[in-house]
C-alpha cells in the first residue's frame, strides 16, 4: 500500500492540486512496433539538422549539432538555429513529427496518460505540444485547450470555471505551430527578464498565481527548463516562502541529483517511484485514489502508544530550515535508522501528571440521524467548546511568545483526525462531507522549529478526547467513542535538540516510533542519526490542569524552556 503525506492528500481531496505534465508523460506512448512515438528535445533537433543536411544545409546542420553536443546543450538556441536554417519548413517539419496520427499509438501505452485524468483536477498544465492528453480521454472531443495567450479563457480557468478536462499547453501546441513556445525569443516573451518586453502578459500572471495559491503536481517533469524554474522561484521569493509545497515525481536512484539541482527550490517536495512504466504509473493511480475517496481519519493514539512510521519516502529539495517531525512535513534528507544510545534522567513528575477525565456537559450522546435534538444542549455544549478553545488558544499563544524568546519560530499546525474544512466553492453539507470535519479544533498539531546552531524542535498535540474510536473508513461517530467521563484530555509534547543543523526530524521521528519501550516514557534519549547526534523525550500533561494559566506556566513552559536549554 502507497501511503500519501497528509498536506497532498488534503489538496488532493480538496481540489487545489493541478497536475503539471511535463515530456516523459508524452515519451510513454509507443507505437504498435513498441517504439516511442514523441521524441526528445534531443531527439527532435537532432532529426531537424538531419533534414538539413538531406535539403543540402551542411553548416546550418553543423550548427545545430554543435550546440546539441556541448557538454550542457543548448536546445534553445539549436532550436532557433534549426527554424532559421529550414524556414517554413520548420513548421512542416514539427507537424510531421509532433502532430503523428492518433491510430499510430497503442492505446495500451496510454496508462500513465489516462491515470493523470483520473487526479480530482479538470485542468492539467503541460508544456509538451502534442495531443498525448487528447488520445487519453474517452471522448477526445470533450477537451478544451488553452493557449498560451488565450486571456479570455484564461481568466476564467483563474475563476474555477472549469466543467470540462481542459489543457493549458503553457508553450502552445501543435495544431498552432506558429506559436509555439520553443525557441529563446519565445521564451522571453513569457518569462521575460527586467529588460524584456513581456507579451503574454496574462499567461506569465496565470502561472505565478496557480504556483502562489495551489499545489502543483509535477508529472514526467524534470524541472530542468530553467526559464520555469525561476518563475518558481519569483513565487517563492514573493511570498515569502508560504507558496505550495509542489511535488515532484522522481525516481529514487535520481532523487539526489535532483535534490542538489533544485535546492534553492525549497518548496518543491518529492515523491520517489523505482522506475517509469508500472511503478509510476500505480503511483499516480495511488493519487488519484486518494483524492476522489471519501476523507478519512487516523485512529486514535492510545496512552503510550508510538505514533505510525511514514510508509512512503517523501524528501525536499536541501533548505536552512530544519525539517518538522510530523507525518505532513517532509524529511529533508534521508538519513540511515536511529539507534538508542543510552536513556537520561527524567523530568519533573508535575510534567508526566496522570491524566484525568475532562468536564463535559451532561447530555445524551446520541448518534447523527434524522431523530430529535435537544437544541438546549446543542447550544450549551457549543458555549463549552467556545470557552475551552479560548483557554487553550490562549495558553497556545503564551507557550509560541515564550519560545519566541529562546529562538523558536512558529512552523505550522494541522489537524490530526479531521481534514481541513472543504473551500468555498463547495457544497459541504453533501454526504460525500463528514459534519465531523467542521467540529472545533477537535485535535490539533502545532510545531515550532529553532535554525540557531543547536537545531530545537517542539511538537505539541492538543488531545481533548482520548476516547475517539472509528471503525472502517466511514465518518466517526461520537455516540460509539469511549465514555466521555472514562476518556481522558492530555497535551502530548515531543522535544528533540542537537547541536547538529538541518536534521530530518520527520524521518527521525518516523524510525523512533517503532520503539515502544524507550520513546513514550518521559526519559531523555540519546540518539545515534547516521552519524549525527541528537536528543529526543516525549511528554503527556494533563489538558484539564493546564488550562489555568499558572500550572501552564509551570508543567509546560517552564519545563520545555529548561530541556530546550539544557
Amino acid at each position: 500500500m502507497i501511503a500519501i503525506p497528509k498536506t497532498l492528500e488534503d489538496a488532493l481531496r480538496d481540489r487545489f492540486v493541478v497536475p503539471f505534465v511535463g515530456a516523459g508523460v508524452s515519451m510513454a506512448a509507443l507505437d504498435r512496433n513498441g517504439k516511442r512515438v514523441f521524441p526528445s528535445w534531443g531527439d527532435l533537433l537532432l532529426g531537424a539538422a538531419a533534414r538539413l543536411r538531406e535539403d543540402g544545409k551542411r553548416p546550418e546542420a553543423n550548427v545545430v549539432e554543435g550546440l546539441l553536443e556541448k557538454r550542457a546543450p543548448d536546445y534553445y538556441e539549436a532550436a532557433r538555429h534549426a527554424r532559421e536554417g529550414m524556414g517554413p519548413g520548420w513548421y512542416r517539419y514539427l507537424r510531421q513529427v509532433l502532430d503523428p496520427p492518433g491510430n499510430r499509438i497503442d492505446t495500451g501505452s496510454l496508462s500513465l496518460a489516462r491515470a493523470v485524468w483520473q487526479l480530482p483536477s479538470r485542468l492539467v498544465i503541460t508544456t509538451n505540444y502534442d495531443q498525448i492528453l487528447r488520445y487519453a480521454l474517452d471522448d477526445p472531443n470533450d477537451l478544451v485547450q488553452i493557449s498560451v495567450d488565450a486571456t479570455a479563457e484564461l481568466s476564467a480557468m483563474l475563476r474555477d470555471e472549469i466543467d470540462r478536462p481542459t489543457v493549458w499547453h503553457l508553450h502552445g501546441f501543435i495544431q498552432q505551430p506558429q506559436r509555439l513556445i520553443l525557441t529563446p525569443d519565445g521564451y522571453r516573451e513569457l518569462y521575460p527578464s527586467q529588460e524584456d518586453e513581456v507579451r503574454y502578459q496574462a499567461a506569465l500572471q496565470a502561472l505565478r498565481h496557480l504556483l502562489a495559491a495551489r499545489t502543483f503536481l509535477f508529472v514526467g517533469f524534470s524541472l530542468d527548463d530553467a526559464m520555469f524554474g525561476n518563475q518558481i522561484a519569483w513565487v517563492q521569493e514573493a511570498f515569502g516562502g508560504a507558496a505550495g509545497p509542489h511535488y515532484m515525481l522522481v525516481k529514487a536512484r535520481e532523487l539526489r541529483d535532483t535534490q542538489r539541482r533544485l535546492r534553492d527550490l525549497s518548496c518543491i517536495e518529492f515523491l520517489t517511484f523505482e522506475d517509469f512504466g508500472d511503478p509510476l504509473v500505480t503511483l499516480v493511480h495511488a493519487l488519484g485514489t486518494a483524492g476522489n475517496r471519501e476523507p478519512t481519519t487516523s485512529p486514535p493514539l492510545a496512552a503510550g502508544a508510538p505514533l505510525p512510521a511514514a510508509r512512503l519516502e517523501v524528501a525536499t529539495a536541501p533548505s536552512r530550515a530544519p525539517a518538522a517531525p510530523l507525518p505532513f512535513l517532509a524529511d529533508k534528507e534521508i538519513v540511515p535508522p536511529v539507534t538508542r544510545v543510552v536513556h537520561r534522567g527524567l523530568l519533573a513528575e508535575a510534567t508526566t501528571a496522570p491524566p484525568h477525565a475532562a468536564a463535559t456537559p451532561r447530555c445524551s450522546e446520541a448518534a447523527a440521524g434524522d431523530g430529535g435534538v435537544d437544541m438546549a444542549l446543542v447550544r450549551q455544549s457549543y458555549r463549552l467548546v467556545y470557552q475551552y478553545q479560548r483557554r487553550v488558544f490562549d495558553r497556545l499563544a503564551e507557550l509560541s511568545d515564550a519560545l519566541a524568546s529562546i529562538g523558536l519560530a512558529f512552523e505550522r499546525w494541522d489537524p490530526s483526525q479531521f481534514a481541513r474544512h472543504a473551500k468555498s466553492t463547495s457544497e459541504f453539507f453533501r454526504r460525500k462531507y463528514w459534519a465531523w470535519d467542521f467540529l472545533p479544533a477537535y485535535r490539533l498539531q502545532l510545531v515550532w522549529q529553532s535554525s540557531a546552531s543547536t537545531s530545537r524542535s517542539v511538537v505539541l498535540e492538543v488531545v481533548p478526547d482520548t476516547g475517539f474510536t472509528r471503525s472502517g473508513g466511514g465518518e466517526p461517530d461520537p455516540a460509539r467513542f469511549v465514555d466521555a467521563k472514562a476518556a481522558g484530555s492530555e497535551l502530548q509534547i515531543s522535544l528533540m535538540r542537537s547541536s547538529v543543523r538541518n536534521l530530518p526530524w520527520n524521518q527521525i521521528w518516523s524510525s523512533l516510533s517503532g520503539q515502544e519501550d524507550t520513546i513514550y516514557d518521559g526519559n531523555d534519549h540519546e540518539l545515534d542519526a547516521g552519524g549525527r547526534p541528537c536528543i529526543y523525550r516525549y511528554l503527556r500533561v494533563d489538558l484539564g490542569a493546564a488550562l489555568d494559566k499558572q500550572v501552564f506556566s509551570e508543567r509546560v513552559i517552564a519545563p520545555i524552556r529548561a530541556w530546550l536549554d539544557g
